[in-house]
């Protein structure tokens, strides 16, 4: 295959899966057999993942393969086919009541819109006027605030009478008589109410007709599946995503026929409101939304070794190349390669440039194709190396990840923290923390923004099991500049990287002495934002 048609075609591979047409969605798409299946379950169910791990990727291909099965499929980018959510939603001088209202209505229409289009096209045995009907009944949504009503009422009169008597005379004239008589009355009465809020606010949602009239709809289907998909979760202001979790619950969950599939993000989602009384608003994960696939941990590939692991990320990373670029040379006129050797073999000068890319990538596929692409330019018309690896992926890191913490200086300090304890410190790339301590509202950020990489969850030790801990692997734009200097990361937490993979990673049993060396690894976190606050404050009062 000519390398330099397949550099040209790097620049046409398209990053975000919202940009890839519906003719393309299957051709680009990596069949993994087992996250398929995941993706296919009639449960519903959550996708997780963060930014650039193929949610979108995948809930479209689940609309695509579904269709042409003859299953219905509305699909709702939360993003793009609402509108601006932080417009329209995230208005501070509106009420949550009428945000939230919004919100559920607005989506409610895009359903009852495709619904429509499917009925003119003759898909939906279902008359238009019933649909019409639907649409009547969108004015009796409504997101209503609970609260206490106090009546008040006053009452007050007065009366009150006069009475005068005189004589006059005056000079030259005749005497006069006079008298006077008057009485006042007067009588008022307040009413008023006045709202008492006592305790937590509830709201709750009323449906009116919709309900029913959703329902008919949908059973009019001749389609064995109505597949409702959600992409883009996380856009939606996170106090009004339990509403539109209470609107799916009510509507849709209860249809045997429906299976709704949400796009979300762990830290960026919330599910449900609980109420005083065990009541709550939105749906409750596990019971009755299910996580059905992490693709954080998919694309970790857990294997019990790091050779397992390697070989399973190389024949994933190969496929998703050959995939996007192929399709990518067809869209230019060319022929496509014959294989995955005939690509990996004419765009890399040997088989370590790949593997130096799909380390790079931390497993998120988006970064893959943006190291790749970059890497090309610097290519030159020759065949990418590693050299032009290490160079695309630290400008992606400094051009991107890097500067999103320009405006959070807090962030920045912890991450020069850890940096300094684990790589200066250590020698190491990964660090463990206390599970708890993952929550951390700046660990969460750094996680978010792909500068930190959870390469494992849960893990404990045999010398205290009830003690959980998260693997945390640092980025590896944070260290490129490093490598092949004395400076840079030796293993995995600063020992042998063999052993600690197995054992941190693969639950393997490892000696006595490789345990102690992992708990050297534990991050001390509270000590840390402690020592970043003090400083902070310190530089304040010299400011001052």
């Amino acid at each position: 295959m000519n390398t330099k048609i397949l550099l040209s075609a790097l620049q046409e591979v398209e990053k975000r899966a919202e940009r890839v047409s519906e003719d393309d969605v299957l051709a680009t798409y990596v069949n993994v057999e087992s996250l398929t299946a995941a993706l296919g379950a009639k449960d519903n169910g959550i996708v997780f993942g963060r930014r650039g791990t193929g949610k979108t990727h995948a809930l479209k291909y689940i609309a695509q393969t579904e269709r042409e099965k003859g299953n219905r499929v509305v699909y709702i980018d939360m993003e793009q086919d609402v509108g601006s959510t932080e417009g329209r939603y995230a208005d501070p001088h509106l009420s949550i009541s009428e945000r939230a209202t919004r919100l559920v209505v607005d989506v409610l229409s895009i359903v009852h819109t495709q619904l429509l289009e499917a009925a003119f096209a003759g898909e939906i045995k279902v008359q238009i006027d019933a649909l019409d009907r639907m649409l009547d009944h969108f004015q009796e949504v409504l997101v209503a605030q609970e609260t206490e009503q106090e009546g008040t009422r006053t009452d007050r009169s007065a009366q009150g009478s006069k009475t005068d008597a005189g004589v006059g005379w005056p000079p030259g004239g005749m005497p006069s008589l006079k008298l006077g008589a008057g009485s006042t009355r007067e009588t008022a009465r307040e009413d008023g109410v006045r709202t008492r809020q006592t305790g937590v606010i509830r709201h709750r949602i009323h449906f009116g007709g919709v309900t029913q009239s959703m329902r008919q709809a949908v059973e009019a289907d001749d389609a064995k599946r109505f597949w409702l998909l959600i992409d883009e979760w996380s856009g939606i202001p996170i106090d009004l995503q339990p509403y539109l979790a209470e609107m799916l619950r009510r509507l849709f969950f209860g249809i045997p026929k429906v299976s709704v599939r949400i796009a979300a993000i762990p830290h960026r989602s919330e599910w449900r409101i609980a109420g005083e009384r065990g009541d709550y608003i939105g749906a409750e994960v596990g019971a009755e939304l299910f996580p059905l696939l992490d693709l954080d941990e998919f694309v970790v590939f857990p294997a019990r070794s790091r050779e397992e692991q390697a070989q399973r990320s190389l024949s994933f990373f190969r496929a998703l190349l050959f995939r996007h670029i192929s399709t990518a040379v067809i869209g230019m006129g060319e022929d496509p390669p014959e294989s995955e050797a005939d690509l990996i073999g004419s765009l890399f000068t040997q088989v370590t440039s790949l593997q130096e890319v799909i380390r790079a990538a931390e497993g998120v596929p988006r970064d893959a194709l943006s190291i790749v692409g970059r890497a090309g330019l610097r290519a030159g018309g020759s065949k990418v190396a590693v050299a032009h690896v290490r160079e695309a992926a630290s400008q992606l890191y400094t051009t991107t990840k890097a500067a999103q913490l320009n405006g959070m200086p807090v962030a920045r300090a912890l991450l020069d923290r850890i940096l300094s304890d684990v790589i200066a410190g250590r020698k190491a790339r990964a660090f463990l923390i206390k599970q708890d301590q993952t929550q951390d509202g700046l660990i969460q950020q750094l996680v978010d923004d792909r500068i930190l990489h959870i390469i494992k969850r849960g893990w404990s030790g045999k010398d205290n099991p009830g003690e959980r801990y998260d693997v945390l692997q640092i980025d590896y734009g944070c260290y490129v500049h490093l490598l092949g200097t004395n400076a840079a990361p030796q293993s995995l937490l600063g020992g042998d990287d063999d052993d600690e993979f197995s054992a941190v990673v693969g639950d393997v049993e490892v000696p006595d002495e490789d345990y102690r060396a992992i708990r050297r690894a534990i991050l001390d976190l509270p000590t840390m934002l402690g020592d970043i606050a003090a400083s902070t404050d310190t530089d304040a009062s010299t400011a001052d």
